[in-house]
């Protein structure tokens, strides 16, 4: 079970300039099978240390949740990491 990849992000206005946030849609893989979910989440930007990544999905995603958000924060530190979040 992991998110193989990110559809329709949208970035959200905030008001605080060290908390981003987006809302999109999760391509999810679970044994050949592949399914979509949309989800919000959010990137905080800390003093000190890694920043803190906040996600949940807007429906349920019909298979574990832990795994998947664990996949969805991971994909979307290395998106950040490497620029390619909007």
């Amino acid at each position: 079970m992991k998110v193989v990849g990110l559809k329709d992000m949208r970035k959200k206005d905030t008001p605080l300039h060290y908390i981003r946030e987006w809302s999109g849609v999760a391509v999810l893989e679970n044994a050949g099978k592949t399914a979509e979910r949309p989800f919000v989440c959010s990137i905080e930007r800390r003093p000190v240390g890694a920043p803190e990544i906040t996600a949940r999905f807007l429906e349920d995603p019909e298979w574990p949740l832990l795994p998947l958000l664990r996949s969805l924060k991971e994909l979307l530190a290395e998106l950040d990491k490497n620029g390619g979040l909007p």
